[in-house]
């Protein structure tokens, strides 16, 4: 194997056996055209076509700059072998043969230098320097063999051999280098089977057209009929295939022309003309005929390249346009005029494309083309970028029939020369499903901002690199900042947090980051930034680090617990005052039991009493209870007092609204208890004819409450005041600071009780009185 690849971008095998090879190849390749160039030779023995250097020209662009040393030594050793063979002197043959070997290195060395690895026939700039490149080549050793004949063999003229060889030698490079080189291009990129096929069709009509026009005999249509019958097929050639058939079409009609030349055939076979005037006539046209076919290959091949970029180009922006599901419009504002694609149109409303701008706004929502046209006057004085979003009632029949969507429309104005506004480009889309996920996301927002706003919870996040925190709507509302802010500084932040509460904040703050805990809550007070009112927070805060174990960020909630506080604050008060009470009614018990005891004269007597004075207890407890602990209406307390004694007619509560506060309401109903049941045992209660009454009215200092006794049996002071009484007397004096006016008169007890305001309270209840019954009378009856 000689090449690791078959032509292309191929190199020879780094072996020796792999350069030999190479070597062998070429030579070989050379000497053949070399035998044919020599076979082509015109009359006087001058070759009109040298396809060997092609040969080797073109193996070196082939295959590179590791194929220098085998190509030469192959073109060094066919030159000689093949010059030899016709006679020509040993050193003279050695000297075409280095000649004809510099040539060829010359010329792809400077291509190379030029263009790199990557010559290519579809690029002109790169076919033009490869023509330029080959003429430097040939005029280098067209120069090097008119010495060496000059000093070989005398009697040639310099000119004419300079000539000769230069020409012959173009005339190879240009016709069989570019068929190599388009040869292996086409091994690499394979031709489509449609292109090759035409490409192989024309070629044989070629070659047919060629031998025919060859042996026409000599008229006057000899110069015409080539260009009508050969010319259009080449076009046909140059225009529709890849360039190797273009370098194939020139070699053919190259191959002819020369031909026709040795074998005196045709219109360059006419004796009447000079054979040297007709060698310079055939390679000249040859030459101008290959060199336009070259050109006009590469242009349209490039263009074809284009052509072929521009619709991927255009495939790949309608790929776009179709993933992202964009439509796009053109307008000639002068005229008037629209264009449009279907995606845009059935965008618009319409099922066929709108002609003119004022049809493509037939469907848009009134309302919206204001906004439309402010927009488009505002790219007018801005800088040509026009953006709108516009709302689309869609007709009846339409795909989205009765549906409003929205669209939204991107483009640039157009400006002629003078800057005036000539045109619009752009691109629509349908942005309905984005309208309403952000109306869906703003109702959202709006809920849980309100909801945020209701459970006074709001959330922050704290860059901690940066020194600020982003707070929510509702935890600004929390600090009461001003409506609006969205960000201030962490300094202005803690400073917002009550004075006595900073530092255990940010001690509890570090403690969390030193031990690197993910989460943290915390309780504090702020000192509420409008109003100055002292609120508890409760903070649950996620923390993140780096790597390094660095704090990146907290992010959290800030939630209002002031009534939870608050709520917890008044438990604790009343577990405390539910404590207090408890004690005083145990001590006080404990008392009434000691004194009852210390009264009674049996048992019995004690057991009842103190059953009494208990039960009294206990429904002053459950008066306050059902109150909630405010306080009790003072009538209310009289009744519960008294009713046990009450009948038919025998008693009268009578006073103004008022309720006793829940601190007296204890020592007041024991008194009224030692009163009522004094009057049970010895008073007015004892017969049925006795009568009390109970009656109250506000003085400047307080209330003045009256319990008087009639009707009942003679009053007999005893010689030692016994509980009861002692009660009756002190109680009040000592625990509520008023005064007791106790009287045991012969007709019946009189009792003046003066309690200071400070322990009742005036309501604005409708005063009632009753009587022994139970009813209850207006007083203003």
């Amino acid at each position: 194997m000689l090449l690791k690849k078959s032509w292309g971008h191929c190199v020879p095998c780094e072996s020796r056996l792999g350069a030999v090879g190479l070597a062998v190849a070429v030579g070989l390749a050379y000497f053949i055209a070399a035998r044919l160039g020599l076979a082509l030779r015109a009359n006087t023995g001058i070759a009109v076509f040298w396809p060997a250097a092609g040969i080797s020209v073109g193996a070196l662009i082939v295959w590179g700059p590791r194929a220098r040393l085998p190509v030469a030594a192959g073109v060094v050793v066919a030159t000689a072998v093949s010059n030899l063979m016709f006679g020509r002197n040993t050193g003279l043959a050695a000297a075409f043969g280095v000649v004809n070997a510099g040539q060829a290195l010359l010329t792809t060395t400077l291509i190379e230098r030029w263009f790199g690895r990557s010559f290519k026939l579809g690029d002109v700039r790169q076919v033009l320097g490869f023509l330029l490149a080959s003429a430097i080549g040939l005029v280098v050793a067209a120069s090097g063999a008119t010495i060496a004949v000059g000093l070989i063999q005398s009697t040639a003229s310099a000119f004419v051999v300079w000539r000769v060889w230069f020409a012959s030698g173009l005339l190879g490079i240009v016709t069989v280098a570019p068929l190599l080189v388009g040869i292996a291009d086409a091994l690499r990129h394979q031709p489509r089977r449609r292109e090759l096929a035409e490409g192989a069709i024309a070629i044989l009509m070629l070659v047919a057209l060629s031998a025919f026009v060859i042996s026409l005999p000599q008229g006057p249509w000899s110069t015409a009929v080539p260009v009508v019958f050969v010319f259009p097929v080449l076009l046909w050639v140059i225009v529709r295939c890849q360039p190797v058939f273009a370098a194939a079409a020139a070699f053919v009609v190259a191959l002819a022309v020369v031909w026709s030349i040795t074998f005196s055939v045709g219109h360059f076979g006419d004796a009447g003309v000079p054979l040297l005037d007709r060698i310079l006539a055939a390679q000249t046209i040859v030459l101008a005929s290959a060199l336009l076919t070259l050109v006009l290959a590469a242009l349209f091949a490039e263009r074809r390249r284009s052509e072929l970029m521009l619709e991927r180009s255009r495939q790949r922006l309608q790929l776009a346009l179709d993933g992202a599901e964009t439509g796009t419009f053109s307008a000639d504002l002068a005229t008037g005029c629209f264009e449009c694609d279907a995606r845009a149109a059935q965008m618009l409303g319409h099922d066929v494309q709108p002609t003119t701008i004022r049809e493509s706004r037939r469907f848009v929502l009134h309302q919206d083309r204001a906004r439309i046209d402010a927009a488009l006057a505002e790219a007018h004085r801005a800088d040509g970028v026009w953006n709108a979003e516009y709302r689309v009632v869609h007709p009846k029949g339409h795909l989205h029939s009765g549906e409003t969507r929205w669209v939204a429309v991107e483009g640039s104005i157009v400006r002629d020369p003078n800057g005036t506004a000539v045109g619009l480009l752009g691109v629509t889309r349908d942005i309905t499903d984005r309208k309403r996920a952000e109306q869906a996301l703003a109702e959202s927002s709006a809920q849980l901002e309100l909801a945020s706003r209701i459970a006074r919870v709001g959330s922050f996040t704290a860059d901690i690199t940066k020194g600020r925190v982003r707070l929510s709507p509702g935890c600004a509302a929390l600090y009461g900042l001003p409506e609006g802010t969205v960000e201030i500084l962490r300094g202005d932040a803690k400073a917002l947090v009550h004075p006595e509460d900073q530092v255990p904040l940010e001690e509890l703050r570090n403690q969390a980051i030193v031990t690197q805990q993910g989460e943290l809550i915390a309780q504090f007070r702020i000192i509420r930034a409008d109003n100055k009112d002292v609120r508890w927070l409760e903070t649950r805060n996620l923390i993140s680090y780096d790597e390094s174990g660095g704090v990146l960020s907290i992010i959290g909630v800030s939630i209002d617990i002031t009534e939870r506080k608050q709520a917890e604050d008044h438990k604790a008060l009343l577990v405390s005052e539910l404590d207090h009470r408890v004690k005083n009614t145990l001590s006080c018990v404990a008392a009434i039991a000691e004194q009852t005891r210390a009264a009674s004269n049996s048992m019995d007597e004690f057991l009842e009493v103190l059953r009494g004075r208990i039960r009294s207890l206990a429904n002053t407890h459950a008066l306050l209870s059902l109150n909630r602990w405010r306080g009790v209406d003072l009538a209310e307390l009289v009744r519960g007092e008294l009713a046990p004694c009450m009948r038919d007619g025998n008693t009268l509560i009578d006073g103004p609204a008022t309720d006793v506060s829940a601190d007296s309401v204890q020592t007041l109903a024991i008194v009224l208890h030692e009163l009522s049941t004094n009057s049970a045992k010895y008073g007015a209660f004892s017969n049925e004819n006795g009568r009390v009454s109970v009656c109250w009215h506000w003085s400047c200092d307080g209330l003045i409450l009256e319990w008087c006794e009639t009707g009942g049996p003679p009053v007999v002071a005893p010689s030692v005041p016994g509980y009861g009484a002692s009660v009756i007397c002190d109680l009040i004096p000592y625990e509520l600071g008023g005064t007791v006016d106790y009287v045991l008169a012969a007709d019946g007890v009189r009792c003046k009780l003066e309690i200071p305001t400070k322990w009742l309270v005036k309501t604005t209840r409708r005063r009632d009185t009753h009587n022994g019954r139970g009813e209850q009378l207006d007083a203003s009856s």
